[in-house]
């Protein structure tokens, strides 16, 4: 009995030491210091708050915890964060168009109002990024804010590059 326990430990300990080294998401863990929500204004209270409560997942500039780096821990969280990079990365914001901008300020202002954002299962190992109901009213305003500024941005391209009707050359 006292072997096969042995041969079951080292089997676990191999699997375990072998999954920390694959990760089936790739590089979800390689560091990027791009500036989150670069070239959008963001107040600074509300940056702060998106900072502390939607960029671990939503950024490539993820705080790692300790459990993060050994299987099958690792395989989770590298998930979630792979599928929340996916909907939205704040570390790429300026790669998307102007209307991918403004649809994802809509469902940001949508998911922080109805609380499914931050999620409750990531606030149970994290109660930092709890949103109070006004922190929720803020991130909503500003995603409001943000999309309002955009549409205008993107109305003054499109009368800028209108020919002028009463120019017949």
């Amino acid at each position: 009995m006292r072997r096969l326990a042995g041969k079951l430990l080292i089997c676990a300990l191999v699997t375990v030491a072998i999954g920390s080294v694959v990760h089936p998401f790739g590089s979800v863990k390689q560091a990027n210091r791009a500036i989150l929500l670069d070239g959008m204004a963001v107040n600074p209270v509300a940056f702060g708050v998106i900072e502390r409560s939607c960029a671990n997942c939503h950024s490539e500039q993820v705080k790692w915890p300790w459990y993060s780096y050994i299987a099958p821990a690792s395989w989770l969280l590298e998930n979630d964060v792979s599928r929340a990079r996916s909907r939205l990365n704040l570390s790429r914001w300026a790669e998307y168009t102007s209307q991918e901008q403004q649809t994802l300020l809509s469902a940001v202002g949508a998911a922080v109002r109805t609380g499914e954002m931050p999620p409750a299962r990531y606030k149970l190992l994290h109660p930092e990024a709890e949103l109070s109901s006004a922190e929720r009213n803020l991130l909503y305003e500003w995603s409001r804010a943000g999309r309002r500024q955009l549409n205008k941005a993107q109305h003054l391209s499109q009368r800028v590059s209108e020919p002028d009707p009463g120019n017949r050359n």
